[in-house]
């Protein structure tokens, strides 16, 4: 008996060991519907969305909401394996290897009462005869801002979230009001006001006019190993290229066709 035991637990030990996906911690901030938290778990649709290109590369994401700047330099020290939503910029690029694929452009869109007339050209040429609603403290792109710091539009009404924004709008207070697309889309879908609200469309193309866009992406942090960098950003192309990332997008927000 000694000896089958002994041969059996030989047998054991020679057999393959069943791999375990390596873990990988990403960071970001805060922002609905992109990442949040809903019944204590992080949700929204890039979490989703990195998360299933980690899987997919054979690693096992976790996510983590902090403060912006802290999710920076997190990854900058090499806490984190990456942060997302994050902006090209050059001291970024210091420590951040970014990617190929765009993980999501921001679109600054102008949302007005369903059914107006009211229109405002992608070259503000009729911002003189608008008043318009923003959020205090948001930046809506160098164009716009502009715009506002010359006073070229009739007014400019500063309040601290969408809802006011969209209370003077239904009530004629305003005319039109600047907004992030996504997060605006999911507010009033989840308020039942879609037929209430609506983006001022491109004539050109029928989709909503973007007054000014930044892109954003899952970077990675130069401390770390450049390996899962690649595997998952080239699994991300592939979410992009097959329709996954779309599909996971509209489960979040009723996003227009082709948009």
């Amino acid at each position: 008996m000694g000896k089958i035991a002994a041969a059996l637990v030989l047998i054991l030990l020679l057999l393959p060991i069943p791999s375990q996906a390596k873990e990988l911690l990403f960071v970001t901030l805060d922002n609905t519907p992109q990442a949040y938290y809903e019944n204590g778990e992080v949700t929204g649709f890039l979490t989703e969305i990195v998360t299933e290109a980690a899987r997919r590369a054979g690693y096992d994401a976790k996510v983590k909401i902090v403060p912006w700047q802290r999710a920076l330099a997190m990854t900058k020290k090499g806490l984190a394996d990456a942060v997302f939503n994050a902006g090209f910029n050059k001291q970024r690029e210091m420590y951040l290897r970014y990617p190929k694929p765009v993980l999501m452009t921001e679109k600054i869109v102008a949302m007005r009462k369903a059914g107006s007339k009211v229109f405002l050209n992608f070259d503000l040429s009729e911002a003189e005869q608008l008043t318009v609603g923003v959020g205090r403290g948001f930046f809506y792109g160098d164009r716009i801002q502009k715009a506002i710091n010359q006073n070229i539009f009739l007014r400019v009404e500063e309040v601290p979230n969408i809802d006011l924004n969209i209370k003077k709008l239904l009530l004629g207070r305003i005319d039109i009001f600047f907004g992030d697309y996504y997060p605006v889309i999911k507010y009033l879908n989840e308020q039942g006001l879609l037929d209430k609200v609506e983006a001022i469309l491109d004539p050109s193309t029928g989709l909503p006019m973007i007054y000014s866009k930044s892109d954003t992406f899952l970077a990675f942090s130069k401390k770390k190993s450049e390996v899962p960098f690649k595997k998952v950003n080239a699994e991300l192309e592939k979410m992009i290229e097959d329709g996954t990332y779309r599909s996971i997008v509209i489960k979040y927000i009723p996003v227009h066709d082709g948009f």
